[in-house]
């Protein structure tokens, strides 16, 4: 049976792909796999399909994708089946989902933040089925309503695990990361150590058809892989803590 991570934030445009992809490329590469190994997989529900399109970019560069992709957009059956899928890890690359109406943030289980139509119920599907949620934060500040609704509305009442990861520029300086951790910590969220740093091969990482195992090897490359490195030991660990108290 596989072990299921979704990446979830209400708002777009948080890293979710990114983390996706490499989170999902340095597991295969724990893990030994190659090309078309089914060991790790990508399930996408994204109606951008960013990770698809990362995946396909990296292919087309003529490098391999060490872990299967699937674009599951508008596929509802098969995500209730998600539990079926042969590998032993998947992750879920999810879309933004639309926000509250005036008033109903404070509306209570009422009203279910995930809205309904195939969207909605794409959410609801992998949501049912996952072992824990990775929620990324970005520093800069304009998504912390978002994520307030995402783990308060969407996940506490579902009573998934999740863990907040701080992404962060760190030509800003640490002080934009400590005030966002600072931030999450007094909102009492779960929080992982790992920050993940806004570094320049993970923004051209599809215009060069790279992952982060993949990065040309220099310093600041170097640096970006070990940022995912550190989530995926992270995760790991936290899966075993978990596992252990059962």
């Amino acid at each position: 049976m596989p072990y299921i991570t979704v990446l979830l934030n209400r708002k777009g445009g948080v890293g979710k792909s990114l983390i996706s992809v490499n989170l999902a490329a340095v597991y295969a590469e724990i893990l030994g796999c190659g090309e078309d190994d089914p060991t790790v997989a990508v399930v996408s529900i994204d109606p951008q399909a960013t990770s698809v399109e990362h995946a396909d970019a990296v292919r087309k560069a003529g490098r391999p994708v060490p872990f299967r992709v699937v674009n599951a957009k508008n596929n509802v059956d098969q995500l209730r089946k998600l539990r079926r899928a042969k590998a032993d890890i998947i992750i879920v690359d999810t879309p933004g989902f639309m926000p509250l109406e005036e008033g109903e943030e404070d509306a209570g289980p009422s009203i279910d933040p995930l809205g309904d139509g195939t969207v909605g119920d794409s959410l609801r599907a992998v949501l049912d089925a996952a072992d824990d949620v990775i929620v990324p934060l970005p520093a800069a500040g304009a998504a912390f309503r978002s994520t307030k609704t995402t783990i308060e509305r969407v996940l506490i009442p579902r009573q998934i695990p999740y863990g907040v990861v701080v992404y962060w520029d760190p030509r800003d300086s640490e002080a934009d990361r400590d005030r966002t951790q600072s931030l999450v910590r007094r909102q009492g969220w779960d929080m992982y150590n790992t920050t993940i740093r806004h570094y320049k091969p993970h923004t051209r990482g599809i215009t060069t058809g790279r992952l982060c195992t993949q990065y040309e090897p220099n310093p600041i490359a170097l640096k970006a892989k070990a940022d995912f490195q550190s989530l995926a030991l992270e995760h790991q660990m936290r899966r075993q803590k978990r596992a252990g108290g059962q």
